[in-house]
């Protein structure tokens, strides 16, 4: 028998107006030239946000949501950061993680600290004047070049990303993958930056289904998601 709802729904999604989804998230896959499939959360016209409370799941404005800088053994978040203006463990600035997140206004900027030399007192200044939020992560793709690392571990990966095309968003890996995967497959895909997220057993994040707006679960770990500290937010302004 036919299922007349599966059989309406690309109707309904055919007749309701484009500005509709612009404010909703949009999901596509994609496949790297090693044969590992791929999703794409792209961020489209939504805001990008970073939150140190948990952002709630019943907040319509919240379409995506994961975690984002490193949590540690004591529950705090690694590395210098900043939360809209007000900057933590100026002290604490991790030289070994060498990528950056800079948010202001809803869009972000991904870029290298030089080991922390970026974090000069005129730059955290500069953050409390602009009331911007900052944190530390690995930078696994900068301007089309792909980061090299020692670590062989394979954990599913994700990241958030500009291509060179102007898209904006995460990608996430269907399965667990090395480093080195992740990374040259990004840059196949066209990725201009890509700064890594919090994953393993971290890796618990969701977004609201863009036609039913139910919120769907993500992350294949999911073990520690009460140890999380932060998260990465696409968001309705």
């Amino acid at each position: 028998m036919i299922n007349p709802l599966k059989t309406l729904a690309p109707l309904v999604i055919a007749l309701l107006p484009l500005s509709v989804f612009a404010s909703e998230i949009k999901i596509d896959s994609m496949t790297g030239p090693t044969g590992v499939k791929y999703h794409f959360y792209d961020k489209g016209e939504l805001a990008f946000g970073w939150e140190t409370k948990r952002p709630v799941k019943n907040d319509p404005k919240i379409k995506f949501c994961i975690p984002a800088a490193f949590t540690t053994t004591t529950d705090t978040i690694v590395g210098i950061y900043s939360y809209k203006g007000n900057v933590y463990n100026a002290r604490a600035i991790s030289k070994s993680i060498g990528g950056t997140i800079l948010i202001e206004g809803g869009k972000f900027e991904i870029f290298p600290n030089d080991k922390g030399a970026k974090f000069t007192s005129e730059f955290i200044a500069s953050l409390r004047d602009r009331r911007a939020s900052l944190f530390q992560q690995y930078q696994l793709v900068q301007n089309r070049t792909a980061a090299t690392f020692k670590d062989k571990k394979k954990f599913q990966m994700r990241a958030i990303v500009k291509f060179t095309d102007g898209r904006e968003g995460v990608v996430e890996s269907f399965k667990a993958i090395d480093f080195k995967t992740f990374n040259e497959d990004l840059v196949a895909l066209g990725v201009q930056d890509a700064l890594y997220t919090d994953m393993g057993a971290w890796d618990e994040g969701w977004y609201r289904h863009p036609v039913t707006e139910k919120v769907v679960a993500i992350g294949n770990d999911r073990s520690k998601t009460n140890k999380q500290t932060n998260w990465a937010i696409f968001y309705q302004k």
